[in-house]
């Protein structure tokens, strides 16, 4: 509606230019300004809504919330009405400073650069509400008991925002250097999930400890129970996390090659320096 009506306005004026049509030419400014505050406070509403939005129970499964799919979706349809967006934005801009509502993030100063698309009206507000969404995700990720899963939920939907903007025309308007920058917090986010899961587990696989007493040869039986207790641990990882998601395939294949590198080259090499002190019995096993 306000686009259709800013399209009239010269027409509008045109035809009522006389005196007597003044009436005519101010109620459509005043419908139209009338109609892009609606829109901005449409606009700020949803923002408020983000942050507010509150989960009493973890995201099962840890995969991609559905508050991030509706707000990621909700930009990339604006994109749609961008010039008209960055109209009523403005004029918001021009009446306030700041020029965010009081929920959003502050725009970093390499953000807050120049005259490029990236830095008009609709982009600070886009990056802000995205700000907004990242620290609500912040909140929920705290609801989840194991490290892990928190670390795991943050990387899917730091994800999933990314390749949002990347594979859409929302990346003229974020730029590079936000989808540089979010790539960069999923791939930390997905270190610190293997990290959190693996890194007890790999310390089985150290030699420290091993030893008979007063001695520097192995001891069979300590290296024997040090094998059992990362069997144990390895199976426990499987169990709890087999209804673990991660929906983008590209970065579940991923995540599986990093981790079998990790935990599978950390084994062979603990067996191979040890394997004269395996029984045959727990040979045949780590074959297996």
């Amino acid at each position: 509606m306000y686009e259709v009506l800013a399209d009239l306005i010269p027409d509008i004026v045109a035809l009522y230019s006389d005196e007597a049509g003044s009436c005519v030419r101010n109620e459509c400014q005043d419908i139209l300004k009338r109609l892009g505050d609606c829109a901005k406070a449409t606009f700020l509403e949803f923002e408020n809504a983000v942050a507010s939005n509150v989960s009493a129970n973890a995201f099962p499964g840890g995969g991609v919330h559905h508050l991030t799919r509706y707000v990621m979706n909700y930009i990339k349809t604006l994109m749609d009405y961008s010039k008209t967006l960055d109209e009523v934005l403005k004029e918001q801009d021009n009446e306030s400073s700041p020029s965010v509502s009081p929920n959003m993030s502050p725009v970093s100063e390499d953000e807050n650069v120049g005259e490029s698309p990236s830095t008009s009206p609709m982009a600070l507000h886009f990056r802000s509400l995205i700000s907004i969404l990242e620290c609500n995700l912040d909140e929920k990720s705290k609801l989840y008991k194991d490290e892990s899963l928190q670390h795991l939920f943050l990387m899917n939907n730091i994800h999933y925002m990314a390749e949002k903007v990347k594979n859409s025309e929302l990346r003229t308007v974020l730029g590079d250097e936000w989808i540089r920058k979010h790539n960069g917090k999923f791939q930390q986010l997905a270190m610190n999930y293997e990290r959190a899961t693996w890194s007890s587990i790999l310390a089985l696989l150290r030699d420290e400890g091993i030893q008979n007493p007063g001695s520097n040869s192995i001891s069979r039986t300590i290296l024997k129970e040090r094998l059992q207790s990362f069997y144990l641990a390895f199976e426990e990882v499987y169990k709890s996390q087999t209804g673990w998601s991660v929906p983008d395939s590209q970065l579940r294949d991923d995540l599986r090659i990093s981790t079998s590198l990790r935990v599978i080259q950390a084994y062979r090499t603990f067996v191979g320096r040890h394997i004269n002190h395996i029984s045959e019995k727990h040979q045949v096993r780590l074959m297996i």
